[in-house]
This record gives C-alpha cells, sequence and structure tokens, in this order.
C-alpha cells in the first residue's frame, strides 16, 4: 500500500469513496432517509465536491492510500493563515477508510503524512474536527498526539512532534 499525494485521477474513485463514508454516517443521524435526501445537497457534499477539490489538491497536503489501483482511504487538508492566533494551521476537513480495510493502519498513515507535509510547509498545529460519538477517530488521533478539548477538536502540536521524532 501506498500514500501519496492526491492527484486528479483521483476524483471520482475518491468522491464515491467520500460519500460512501459520509452516508455511513448519515444512515445513523439522519431522520430522512439518503434517497430521499435533494441530489442538489448531496452533491454539495465533502471535500471532493465539485466546488472544492481542486483547492484541495492544490494545497498539498491531500492524500489518498492506494494499492493496484483501488483508493482504500483519502485525507484532505489544507493549509489555513492567521487562525486562532496561529500563523499556519493544518485544516483536516475529512478523512475515511473503506470499511472494508478499516483497522490496519491506514488511516495512522494519511494522518502521519499530514503531519510530516505539514511540518515541511511550516505548520505549527494541526486542527481536525471529530463527532464526539466516533470512538475510533477519537482513538486514532489521541494515539497520535492529538488532544481533545470541549469543543470535540482534535489539535495537535508539530512543535511536540518534532521533537519526539514520529
Amino acid at each position: 500500500m501506498e500514500i501519496r499525494p492526491m492527484k486528479m485521477k483521483d476524483l471520482i474513485k475518491v468522491r464515491d469513496l467520500e460519500i460512501a463514508c459520509i452516508r455511513e454516517y448519515f444512515s445513523k443521524t439522519l431522520e430522512n432517509k439518503w434517497e430521499e435526501l435533494p441530489e442538489e445537497w448531496k452533491e454539495g457534499l465533502g471535500a471532493s465536491c465539485r466546488g472544492s477539490f481542486g483547492l484541495y489538491l492544490d494545497s498539498g497536503l491531500s492524500f489518498v492510500a492506494e494499492e493496484d489501483g483501488e483508493v482504500m482511504g483519502f485525507i484532505f487538508a489544507q493549509m489555513l493563515h492567521h487562525v486562532y492566533n496561529v500563523e499556519n494551521l493544518v485544516w483536516i476537513e475529512n478523512m475515511g477508510v473503506h470499511p472494508y480495510y478499516r483497522r490496519n493502519g491506514i488511516g495512522y498513515k494519511l494522518l502521519r503524512a499530514v503531519n510530516e507535509k505539514g511540518i515541511e510547509m511550516g505548520a505549527t498545529v494541526v486542527h481536525s474536527a471529530i463527532q464526539p460519538d466516533n470512538l475510533p477517530s477519537i482513538m486514532l488521533h489521541k494515539k497520535l498526539g492529538f488532544f481533545m478539548d470541549r469543543r470535540e477538536v482534535a489539535l495537535l502540536d508539530l512543535n511536540d512532534l518534532k521533537k519526539k521524532k514520529i
């Protein structure tokens, strides 16, 4: 399996996987059935939607996990400047791993790739919003050194990460 920067050729496979992950999450929270939701609303979901994919592609902070041409996972991130009194903050918009490949370290490797690239690009903090009921994601972030605050946000101080040399 290879973790590599996302490319335009990944759009369809990543979009399909991201929508499947969003649909999986919403199936637990939505009263409406997925099929009953307006198509224009569903088309705007996710970082892989028409209006956002290019931005995340250009950021240099979005990656895919791929093996034999199959996208097994993705992470969408971008650099934000002057946020929360931080000059360079990596914002993780979304990440997902195909259900068949979960619990194999793919999410860990994707998050680590973003952290390492963020350091290279001058970031000092990584911000990742996590749903409070997503225990696997919370545990994954904690494994990499993120801490959770009451706003249900996971933060990782990349200055500490440099010292630890993960």
